[in-house]
């Protein structure tokens, strides 16, 4: 039988116990052939038991029931960690006689005796796998060395369930263990105390298992804490806790409840006896809280959160373990205008918060801040008129306006068409900064959909309203073509004032791409045929100029002419023919 060391201490110290008892053995036979026999003669090699009668001078006296006097000598004892031999008066031992000394009393030995009786207990004790007790009597490389008849060694892998940091800690403990190996004619054996301990430990886990019923409380250690559960051990075997049974929070990682060392009460879910798999829960320890969520949380009721998490739409508010809210940015203050959480609140921030509607199907918790305090519309009637100026704040910009601050919980928008009368602007940001104070108008006031509308152009005369003025419809002006479209060509005909010709009135001929008629920059006589002052929008024909123009020119010049040639010199057909002779040169 191959040991399963190779440790050289081990394999000389068996070794040498072989040979020494391959040499007793030969002496014992050759006292035999020639030392005469006697009454009191024991059978050589016979295995007897005989009383310890007194120790003297490094020998043990024994009683040979009366027949004669023999001892052993003492270093045959194994000695203990101290040194010191653990024999003593009355004691019986076994022992076998060899032969006989040079004075002739019996040579007795004492370890051949324990070592046969060893050798029969070692045997049966590995056929039969039953544990063998020992002594631990010296430490070796690889393992330690124990006395269970002879010197057995035990790897330092099978003396325990766990690694032990100082093997001699051991020394001198009796111990048990299992014979792994062994090796008669070498008279060597091979220990294991940890699969003793370890089917020992198994047998007591199944016994405690067969103790646990599904939907006990039981209370027990945490062990260890993954991503997708946590063990915890209940004493003779660990269970375990689900990720999905650690708490009500949906997706709350197992670190955030628990830690390594924390002592916690939980229920058995399922006990497998094939496995010895323990499914744990700890949420289930407490009711669903979402079972009775409109009782314990009506629609108005205050409620106290911690902020746990903000995205662009709202802040997530922690209000127990298992229910979770939500403030929506438009939840978070009466101002208007474009709202990000993170300007009201933080995470880790404890608010409070009032109930504004709860969804038991969907488990939807939803929170508003703002309603916790006065709403400032209610008072905005009466602050704020149609005309009135005021003095805000630039609070944020976007592609479509700018929304300014008037006063604290007060917000309105300037338009982005509202901001000048100079010229057109794509971007508020063109002309506005945040944080910027600006002077504004009130345009409208939307009770409805509690918006406030804004204005800075509105501060000063509208170009529209003084050029309407000045120029009403049917007034032939002159202007400058300042941007094309397919429809048409955009004349600036004051600061910030276009009118539009539209195609099909740019020429008396048609027209059917206004850049060939026309040229960016070009001055141009047109008359105004229409103005739409809500949207101030003002409509132009230079065809229809160009008619007007020709009937003034027919006009003054018949006028100029009937003076000189009397009433009767020219008819109308003249009269145009010679106009437009004049017009052309």
């Amino acid at each position: 039988m191959k040991p399963i060391t190779n440790d050289p201490d081990f394999n000389d110290d068996a070794k040498a116990a072989a040979e020494d008892a391959e040499m007793e053995a030969e002496f014992a036979a050759l006292l035999s052939q020639h030392l005469p026999g006697g009454d009191n003669e024991q059978p050589r090699g016979e295995l007897i038991e005989v009383t310890v009668v007194a120790l003297r001078e490094e020998k043990v006296f024994v009683d040979l029931r009366g027949k004669a006097e023999a001892y052993v000598a003492l270093d045959e004892f194994p000695a203990g960690e101290d040194g010191k031999r653990d024999i003593k008066v009355g004691q019986i031992i076994p022992v076998i006689q060899v032969g006989r000394n040079d004075d002739g009393t019996p040579r007795l030995s004492y370890r051949m005796a324990r070592n046969r009786e060893a050798q029969k207990h070692i045997r049966e004790a590995q056929e039969n796998k039953v544990p063998m007790r020992g002594t631990v009597r010296s430490i070796v490389k690889g393992g330690v060395m124990v006395d269970i008849g002879i010197d057995a060694f035990m790897p330092a892998s099978q003396i325990d369930l766990f690694k032990i940091p100082d093997l001699n800690s051991l020394m001198g403990q009796e111990i048990e263990a299992y014979v792994l190996e062994y090796d008669p004619r070498r008279n060597r054996a091979v220990l294991s105390r940890r699969q003793l301990l370890f089917e020992r430990r198994e047998g007591q886990k199944k016994g405690f298992i067969d103790t646990l019923l599904p939907g006990a409380t039981v209370t027990g250690k945490i062990k260890n804490v993954l991503e997708f559960g946590v063990f915890v051990e209940l004493g003779m075997a660990d269970g375990f806790i689900p990720r999905e049974e650690i708490s009500w929070d949906r997706g709350r990682a197992p670190g955030d409840v628990m830690k390594v060392g924390d002592e916690i009460e939980v229920r058995i879910l399922n006990v497998s006896p094939e496995t010895g798999k323990i499914t744990l829960t700890r949420k289930r320890l407490s009711e669903n809280p979402w079972e009775k969520i409109e009782e314990r949380y009506p629609v108005a009721s205050i409620v106290r959160g911690r902020i746990i998490a903000l995205q662009a739409y709202g802040a997530f508010v922690h209000v127990e373990e298992g229910i979770t809210g939500m403030i929506h940015a438009s939840d978070m203050s009466w101002a208007a205008g474009n709202k990000k959480p993170q300007d009201y609140v933080r995470v880790g921030d404890e608010v409070t918060s009032q109930v504004l509607e709860v969804d038991r199907e969907k488990r939807r918790l939803s929170l508003g801040l703002k309603q916790l305090a006065r709403d400032p519309w209610q008072d905005v009637k009466d602050s704020y008129k149609t005309g009135d100026r005021h003095e805000g704040t630039v609070v944020s910009l976007t592609n479509y306006g700018a929304f300014i601050r008037i006063t604290d919980g007060v917000e309105g928008m300037v338009h982005v068409s509202d901001l000048t009368w100079e010229r057109r602007i794509n971007h508020p940001k063109e002309i506005l900064k945040v944080g910027e104070t600006v002077q504004v108008v009130v345009i409208k006031l939307d009770d409805e959909n509690r918006r406030i509308s804004l204005g800075i152009k509105q501060l000063a005369d509208s170009p529209y309203d003084a050029y309407m003025k000045a120029n009403p419809v049917n007034s032939v002006v002159k202007g400058t073509v300042s941007r094309f479209a397919p429809f048409g060509a955009f004349v600036l005909l004051a600061p910030g004032l276009e009118g539009l010709i539209h195609i099909s009135q740019i020429d008396e001929k048609r027209v059917e791409v206004p850049e060939k008629a026309l040229k960016l920059g070009e001055e141009v006589t047109v008359k105004i045929t229409g103005a739409e002052k809500k949207h101030q929008k003002i409509s132009l024909s230079r065809r229809e100029a160009i008619k007007t123009l020709e009937r003034d020119n027919i006009k003054a010049y018949m006028k100029t002419n009937s003076k000189k040639e009397g009433a009767t010199g020219m008819n109308f057909g003249e009269a145009l023919r010679l106009a437009k002779e004049k017009k052309d040169n």
